[in-house]
Parts: structure tokens; sequence; C-alpha cells
């Protein structure tokens, strides 16, 4: 099966690996994919690679080619709203390459003012992840998910 929507800005395509982990230079944040079944998974640079512009972008895609479903990954320090901004552009343009996916958002930030919570953009944002069949999730730190 192949699970490759863009032909460039691969850090691998359809491996079947145990662990995947997303860091980002200078920051303290890390976003770890436990991927117990060993599906097919592609990971893909979105920062400066598949999005080049000078707009938002947040750092990497990563495909679950076998569960059909794409996380939109942003490293972040303590900047939210920031994030939030990157992850919804990033989907803006890539959203047409990946109509068999949902779409995931995940912020992983130094740390999580909460008052950003509440702000509009991030409503928005979330709202607009769940009818893609998917969620929003922030944390700081380290971000585990497992599939």
């Amino acid at each position: 099966m192949s699970c490759k929507p863009f032909d460039k800005c691969f850090d691998f395509e359809n491996q079947n690996q145990a662990i995947v982990t997303c860091t980002d230079r200078g920051s303290s944040t890390t976003f770890i994919y436990y991927n117990n079944s060993l599906d097919a998974l592609t990971k893909y640079r979105i920062d400066g690679c598949l999005i080049s512009d000078n707009g938002a972008k947040c750092d990497y895609l990563l495909l679950n080619c076998k569960k059909k479903k794409s996380y939109f990954i942003e490293l972040k320090g303590s900047d939210l709203l920031r994030a939030v901004e990157q992850i919804d552009r990033s989907i803006d343009i890539l959203l047409e390459h990946l109509n068999e996916f949902s779409i995931e958002g995940r912020i992983v930030l130094t740390r999580v003012n909460t008052i950003d919570l509440r702000n509009s953009k991030y409503l928005k944002l979330e709202k607009r992840i769940r009818n893609l069949n998917g969620e929003l999730k922030r944390q700081s730190r380290q971000m585990n998910e497992t599939n």
C-alpha cells in the first residue's frame, strides 16, 4: 500500500517503525508516536519544505497509512495561539491532498497559558478539526500518542 500524497520532504515513507519521534532544534518539546500495531507510517517536514513560503506553517505531518489518520504537529515555546495559526494554515494548504485521512492537530509547548485555551482562534481550530473527524490536543514538554 502506497501512502505518499507528496513526492518530496519525507523523512521516511511507508515504514513500520515502532516509535517515531518529532523534535525541533533548539526546542525542549517532543512528540512521540508509539506505533504498537506496526502500521505503515510516512513522516513529512512541513516547515521549510512542503510549505516553503514565509507564512505560518507547522513543523511535521505524520500519516498513519492503515488507519488513514494524519497528524499535523507543531513544537513550540509558549505561544499557543501562534501554534494554532500554524496548524490551521498548514491544513488549509495540504487538506486537498489528504481527503482520505482524518485530520488530527497536535501542539507541544514548553508551557501552556490557560487563558489561551478560551481564545476564539483555539476554539475555532478545535471545532474545525472535530469536523474533519479528528481531535486537537496540546501538551506541555512531551506528548505521547499511541495507535
